[in-house]
């Protein structure tokens, strides 16, 4: 991953404490999403999966 650069930005919105905001930007395209808070919730148990999880061989 030394050539590919990408930032991932997150906040909560203000009007709303159950709706996240995120931004995902590389030098070529930036995306911009809202996510509910239970969508949120699952995203960081998926994420946490992949992450301690074992790649089958």
């Amino acid at each position: 991953m030394a050539g590919f650069r990408m930032e991932v930005s997150i906040r909560k919105l203000h009007n709303n404490p159950n709706m996240f905001e995120f931004v995902i930007s590389t030098p070529t395209l930036t995306s911009q999403f809202r996510l509910p808070r239970p969508l949120v919730n699952k995203l960081r148990i998926l994420i946490e999966k992949a992450l301690v999880d074992k790649p089958r061989q």
